[in-house]
């Protein structure tokens, strides 16, 4: 298996990823996800609400170069044609890799990576203005 479907599948054991296009919308409604993924065997409807769902959530749509069968194995499920990511830095670690085996692919990469830039920058002002780890001056005090 190569590393992308096996970053779907890790993703899916940590409850990052929702699978089929109810649990999909439900989350896009929840503003939880992160990017939407279609199969590239999906119909054309299927891609078109795929297509919707991400410019509502205002997150990149990506048509994935596999199949619903190999989707399937890959998160354990039936034959998932539409799938989200909920947590920014496995879609952004998953479209590196997508964008390294294809170049079509590298613009939504560097959309992702730019995503988790932002959320770790406020995820670290958070921290810090609640008094959690506040900045030091580099002595580690």
């Amino acid at each position: 298996m190569d590393k992308c479907l096996h970053l779907l599948g890790l993703a899916r054991k940590a409850g990052a990823l929702e699978i089929g296009e109810e649990c999909v919308s439900a989350a896009v409604e929840r503003v939880r996800v992160r990017c939407v993924l279609s199969a590239r065997d999906a119909s054309e409807g299927s891609l078109k609400r795929a297509g919707l769902l991400a410019q509502d959530a205002s997150v990149p749509h990506i048509v994935l170069p596999y199949g619903k069968m190999e989707l399937s194995e890959a998160v354990g499920r039936g034959s998932p044609g539409l799938l989200a990511f909920t947590d920014t830095g496995l879609a952004a670690a998953f479209a590196a890799e997508l964008a390294k085996t294809d170049e079509r692919y590298a613009s939504a990469a560097e959309r992702m990576a730019l995503k988790k830039k932002r959320a770790d920058e406020r995820r670290r002002v958070r921290k810090t203005s609640d008094g959690q780890g506040k900045r030091t001056n580099g002595k580690g005090r």
